[in-house]
């Protein structure tokens, strides 16, 4: 009797082990699939930061900035298109991500040079404000509306090339987000010369975000809507889609 009852003790126990370790293991697998989508984020509101758009460069600076305390840094430069008025879309981009993670988490500089082309910008140095700002990450929309015509699509490329020598020889870790400019209405060239930007971007390990995508096309007339009467800026609604398209890749909800 006694040696029935050691043996179903030693049953129970070996049982027990086996359900627990079952339980551990799916308990694990559970948190391995949640964790490469999200970053908790320890502010006064418990956020957390949607990281599925994202690449690794990235999340590794919010969890960075999450665990320093230190906000992540996000410089938005370019034209005319990317404005510091408080209704153009940095500044929406800007408060939605400060809204959504806290300030002491993230926070947004705007640097507009209006109608400068890439040329001017090269000539001009004014990558050193860039530069001056040390950006964990740079929005980067290279005047390409501006150059259209002008410049012409292989010096563009040229002079970015140049431009981000600049940067990232003096910005360490730095990761770049390139953008297209506006669109523009029944374009020939502009629309090949927007690929070209982002088979740059490709080839040399840039983020790309083609806010086009949440424009009309360019081949209808609504396009004119969502510009300035001059063409030569988003207006108000060109604003708000470009904010959209933007807002998506850091904050996907």
């Amino acid at each position: 009797m006694k040696i029935a009852v050691n043996i179903i003790a030693f049953l129970i126990l070996v049982i027990s082990l086996i359900v627990g370790k079952m339980y551990w293991n799916e308990k694990v697998a559970a948190q391995g699939v949640a964790s490469p989508t999200r970053v908790a984020v320890q502010n006064s509101e418990a956020k957390e930061w949607n990281v599925k758009n994202l690449p690794e460069a990235i999340v590794t600076k919010v969890q960075n900035a999450e665990e320093t305390g230190e906000p992540l840094k996000i410089v938005i430069a370019g034209s005319q298109d990317t404005s510091k008025e408080s209704d153009a879309w940095p500044a929406l981009v800007g408060e939605k991500l400060t809204n959504t993670y806290g300030s002491d988490l993230v926070t947004v500089e705007v640097q507009e040079y209006d109608q400068s082309t890439t040329l001017q910008f090269v000539k001009n140095q004014s990558y050193k404000k860039i530069i001056a700002a040390q950006p964990d990450v740079l929005i980067f929309e290279p005047f390409l509306a501006n150059d259209n015509g002008v410049v012409g699509i292989t010096n563009t490329l040229d002079n970015l090339s140049i431009i981000m020598k600049h940067v990232e020889e003096q910005v360490d870790g730095v990761v770049t987000i390139i953008q297209p400019s506006h669109p523009i209405y029944n374009a020939i060239n502009y629309p090949k010369e927007a690929e070209q930007l982002q088979a740059f971007a490709d080839e040399h390990g840039y983020e790309y975000i083609n806010h086009w995508e949440k424009w009309p096309k360019a081949s209808s007339e609504e396009l004119l809507t969502y510009l300035t009467e001059d063409k030569n800026a988003p207006n108000e609604k060109g604003n708000k889609a470009w904010a959209e398209a933007v807002i998506e890749y850091w904050a996907a909800e």
